[in-house]
């Protein structure tokens, strides 16, 4: 006898998340490097690269469009720039800051608890930020990297992917975000086999590639390499490479992407006041890694965590198709 015969709703599914335990101690705050001039020790370019889309990637525009497609004539349609389909620079900066805030000792920027420890909260002064904060920037302070929007090239095409509905996150259930008063951490969506549904997404398929440029100034060494960190540029015995996940359907399996044929150049502040026209000299990326790690940006506990959740291919997990 099924569910349905017997009048009832099946039990939920498991949940498609797990939580990065947040650090314990105060969040250490320092004053950032600024804007007003370059510092010697300090590295200012341009990263470039390309994002492969390893499941549908989905960016919703907002709008409901005529798909084309018989089974599904209308459908959410994806974000476009200029006539292109893409992924928006505020989407993309906003995946990898929450990978580096995990993995470092970073404040609690976005939370919907009524009491946090005063350790998590962030800074009020714009001369006293976190790592993240010094980098992505925060209220009063502009960020030290700067990401365009990643288009699609030219000769992709998208597709329509019927996906389950989702609801919105039940932020009250307390039980569910945390032990206590103490937050379980920050919640990550796995990686896994695609649910399919009936609300038809336009998306980008599997493969598709799209171009990645972030410009950065003023970055030591270390905060270089947690931001290749977050990218998912590190692997190492311990902390297995992971793939980040951004846009919308990520807990139907929906955004799995890598970055793949980094270009990373720049130049130190020693050399633009050496040189009256700095050209940007290729720059190593495991030195960088390597700092980041000496230097204790990263937090091994927080990112093998996360290396966990966000491992690739998860072919051990089907991704809720119900409710969960």
């Amino acid at each position: 006898m099924s569910y349905r015969d017997r009048g009832s709703q099946p039990p939920p599914l498991p949940k498609p998340y797990e939580f990065v335990p947040l650090p314990d101690g105060r969040i250490p705050l320092d004053a950032p490097a600024g804007h007003h001039r370059y510092q010697a020790e300090r590295y200012s370019g341009t990263l470039t690269g390309q994002i492969i889309a390893r499941s549908p990637v989905h960016v919703a525009s907002g709008l409901l469009e005529q798909s084309g497609d018989r089974k599904y004539p209308m459908a959410k349609a994806h974000f476009r720039t200029q006539g292109r389909l893409g992924i928006p620079a505020t989407s993309l900066k906003g995946c990898i800051r929450s990978i580096a805030e995990a993995i470092s000792r970073s404040s609690v920027q976005v939370t919907r608890a009524r009491e946090i420890e005063r350790d998590y909260l962030p800074g009020r002064s714009p001369e006293k930020l976190d790592v993240a904060q010094r980098i992505f920037g925060a209220l009063g302070y502009q960020g030290m990297v700067r990401f365009s929007d990643a288009l699609l090239l030219a000769t992709a095409t998208s597709v329509i992917i019927p996906s389950p509905q989702l609801f919105r996150p039940r932020s009250e259930s307390t039980d569910t975000y945390f032990d206590g008063r103490r937050p379980y951490g920050r919640k990550f969506y796995m990686h896994g086999t695609l649910a399919k549904g009936d609300l038809p997404l336009e998306a980008c398929p599997i493969g598709s590639a799209f171009d990645l440029r972030m410009e950065f100034e003023n970055l030591s060494a270390a905060e270089l390499g947690l931001v290749l960190i977050a990218l998912g540029l590190s692997e190492t015995s311990s902390h297995p490479r992971f793939y980040p996940k951004l846009g919308g359907g990520k807990p139907v399996c929906l955004g799995t992407i890598e970055v793949t044929n980094l270009n990373l150049g720049g130049f130190s502040g020693a050399a633009a006041y050496v040189e009256f026209d700095s050209a940007p000299q290729p720059l190593d990326v495991a030195p960088l890694i390597a700092a980041a790690r000496n230097e204790r940006l990263i937090l091994n506990e927080q990112l093998g965590r996360l290396a966990e959740i966000l491992r690739w291919p998860r072919e051990d997990r089907n991704c809720p198709d119900r409710n969960y």
